[in-house]
């Protein structure tokens, strides 16, 4: 098992200032993206932090 540090992880919200939302270690626009590797897929953690809230994902609109 391994930590990580990050300087854009606000730790009391658990929020990523960089990309101001949660905080996923892995996803799209995050510094870990492409030099840490998952047991889970980014996409699956989002999806249950979103699950979680009782959020949905927007979907864009398509012109």
């Amino acid at each position: 098992m391994s930590s990580f540090s990050c300087p854009h992880l606000e730790l009391g919200r658990d929020f990523c200032l960089k990309l101001k939302t949660d905080c996923v270690p892995g996803r799209p626009g995050c510094v870990l993206q492409d030099n840490s590797g998952f047991l889970f897929s980014a996409e699956d953690r989002i999806r249950d932090r979103l699950s979680d809230k009782n959020e949905t994902p927007k979907k864009k609109e398509t012109k």
